[in-house]
């Protein structure tokens, strides 16, 4: 009996192991911006270990931290993005040339755009967000609407967005179906749903880096955004927290314990 016993908490401890293994998401790039306050350029990704390039401070660091209900959180800092000075900023990771690419974030717009301008895109090589030659793109616009644009296509636009409110945000391009779908607010760990927004007719080949852009002098508008993830897989880019492994041996103890009164 006091063997049996062992076996099978050996054999719970293990199965806890491999149930947090399994709940970790292998991810192309993740950034919680959890750098020094300070311009955007130069600081290292730890997942990439690349560089994001030199930009001006209109895309800098902030102290603070985007959540949203459910999703895990990195941690970190922020990234703010104030219209007035244009620069723009790319990281790199693995290249993407066919299936799915996922690419989610947390936004918070806290000032209006003046105008109808792109802020955050992904596209191949070292290209900077560009506006209608990119992969794939998001927009914000002066009536308060979210956009999504790609290489060769035109925008289609949801919203309004309400100022000084955390969203959600997952981008999606299908290389097999030259298709560009946007999702506002998704459930953290739930199935895919509808998406809010769907381009279809891209002509992106292949992606290998993430952008953001600061729009001109003539435009205004600013923005906060956190928590990157960017994936080939849905799960990938809407996790949820995960429990500890010692939360995991608790509940396989409990299991074990009950097992063993079962057999008395």
């Amino acid at each position: 009996m006091q063997r049996s016993r062992i076996q099978l908490w050996f054999a719970v401890v293990s199965a806890s192991c491999l149930l947090l293994q399994s709940a970790s998401a292998t991810v192309l790039f993740s950034e919680a911006f959890n750098y020094t306050p300070g311009a955007l350029g130069g600081k290292t990704n730890p997942v990439s270990n690349t560089a994001w390039t030199t930009a001006a401070t209109t895309l800098s660091i902030t102290s603070g931290n985007l959540t949203y209900p459910g999703l895990a959180d990195q941690g970190g800092n922020e990234l703010s993005i104030t219209n007035g000075s244009a620069t723009s900023s790319i990281n790199t990771f693995a290249n993407q040339t066919s299936g799915q690419i996922y690419y989610s974030f947390l936004l918070d717009v806290v000032a209006p755009d003046s105008g109808n301008q792109y802020f955050t895109a992904m596209n191949p090589g070292t290209t900077a967000p560009g506006g209608s030659t990119d992969a794939i793109d998001c927009y914000l616009y002066s009536n308060g609407n979210i956009g999504l644009r790609t290489a060769g296509k035109s925008t289609v636009t949801s919203g309004p967005l309400s100022l000084n409110t955390t969203y959600f945000v997952v981008e999606e391009y299908d290389f097999s179906a030259s298709t560009a779908y946007l999702y506002l607010n998704p459930t953290p760990g739930g199935a895919m749903p509808a998406a809010t927004l769907t381009l279809a007719g891209s002509t992106a080949t292949a992606i290998d880096n993430v952008g953001f852009k600061a729009q001109a002098a003539a435009t205004t508008g600013s923005y906060l955004v956190d928590n990157l993830l960017i994936g080939t897989a849905w799960a990938d880019v809407t996790p949820v927290p995960e429990p500890s492994t010692w939360m995991l041996v608790a509940s396989g103890l409990a299991l074990m314990i009950g097992l063993a009164r079962r057999r008395r």
